[in-house]
C-alpha cells in the first residue's frame, strides 16, 4: 500500500504537557545518566530536563499522525528511520509544553517509504524549546521500479574520543516507562519475534540518548553542560539487544564545518547509528 503523498502540508497539534521533576529524573536514570545537571536541586537555577527528554513531549503529536489513516502507513511494517533534535532553550520541571507537528514529505523507495514530520515546541511563554524531525520507514509502502540513491557514507577525518555503554537487560522496560515507548517489540519476547526479530529490542531512542550522554560527557567542557550540545541527528541502522556494548566514537568530518561526526557500533563491529552528527558551542 503507498503512502498518501496528498498528506504533505497536515498539521497536528498535541494537549500540553507538563514537565515534571519525577519524570525528567527518572528519564535520566532510564538511559544510565549521572549528570547533576538532571539530579541536583541545589545547582543556581536548580535542575534541567535532559534535552533527550523532548522524545516525551515533543513525541506527543505522533500519536495522532500514527493512528491517521490518510497517511497509508501500515504500522505492523513501520520502522524509525531517523531522528534530529535542535534544542534552543533548558526545559525545567514545572515547565509546561506544547507541540505541534506538520508533515513534511512522502519519499517513495525501492523497498519501502519514508514519511517525515517536523515539530516545535514551546513553553508557557510562547518560547520555542525545541525542533525536532522524524523520519518512519514503511517496508510494505515501496515501489520496485524506483532506485533508491546511494548516501554519500561519512568521511572521518581525525577521531577526536571514544566512549562505551552497555544496555542493562530490562533497559527496555525502565526506558518505555520513562519515555512513554510502549510498544510491544521492546517488551515482550513472542511479540517481537512475531515480526523476525530474535527477542525484544532497545527503543531506537534510548540509543540516540546514549549517543547524546557520549556528546555531552566528551565535548561539553568539564561541567559537561548540556546546553553546549545544540543539535543532535542519527540515522537507526541495526537493531540494538539487552546485554550489547555499544562504543561511540566522535570524530571531525570532512566538508562539514561545525559538525562533530558520530559512529555508534555493537560489540560485533556492526554499525546501530549511521550518518550521525551534532553540533557543540
Amino acid at each position: 500500500m503507498p503512502l498518501n503523498k496528498d498528506i504533505v502540508g497536515k498539521s497536528y497539534t498535541a494537549e500540553p504537557t507538563e514537565v515534571t521533576a519525577h519524570g525528567s529524573i527518572f528519564y535520566a536514570l532510564a538511559y544510565n545518566e549521572d549528570n547533576d545537571a538532571y539530579f541536583d536541586g541545589r545547582r543556581e537555577g536548580g535542575i534541567i530536563a535532559p534535552p533527550m527528554y523532548a522524545v516525551y513531549y515533543a513525541g506527543r503529536p505522533i500519536v495522532n499522525i500514527m493512528n491517521d489513516p490518510e497517511t497509508g502507513m501500515n504500522m505492523q511494517k513501520v520502522v524509525h528511520w531517523s531522528q534530529e533534535y535542535e534544542w534552543l532553550r533548558p526545559v525545567r520541571p514545572g515547565d509546561v509544553i506544547r507541540t505541534e507537528a506538520v508533515i513534511t514529505h512522502v519519499t517513495v523507495r525501492r523497498f519501502g517509504g519514508l514519511l517525515g514530520w517536523e515539530t516545535v515546541s514551546r513553553n508557557q511563554r510562547d518560547e520555542e524549546v525545541v525542533k525536532t524531525k522524524w523520519e518512519f520507514f514503511d517496508l510494505s509502502a515501496g515501489d520496485r521500479s524506483v532506485s533508491d540513491p546511494r548516501e554519500r557514507p561519512q568521511r572521518p577525518a581525525e577521531f577526536l574520543w571514544e566512549r562505551t555503554m552497555t544496555v542493562r537487560n530490562g533497559q527496555t522496560f525502565i526506558y518505555a516507562e520513562a519515555s512513554g515507548d510502549n510498544n510491544p517489540i521492546h517488551l515482550d519476547d513472542a511479540a517481537a519475534k512475531g515480526v523476525g526479530l530474535d527477542g525484544v529490542i532497545l527503543q531506537g531512542l534510548c540509543t540516540m540518548a546514549f549517543a547524546h550522554k557520549a556528546v555531552v560527557d566528551t565535548c561539553a567542557g568539564p561541567e559537561r553542560d548540556p546546553l553546549r550540545v545544540r543539535k543532535l541527528k542519527v540515522q537507526f541502522a541495526r537493531a540494538v539487544l539487552p546485554g550489547q556494548t555499544l562504543t561511540f566514537k566522535g570524530f571531525r568530518m570532512e566538508d562539514a564545518e561545525g559538525k562533530i561526526g558520530l559512529l555508534a557500533r555493537n560489540d560485533a563491529g556492526k554499525d546501530v547509528l549511521m550518518n550521525a552528527w551534532c553540533e557543540v558551542v
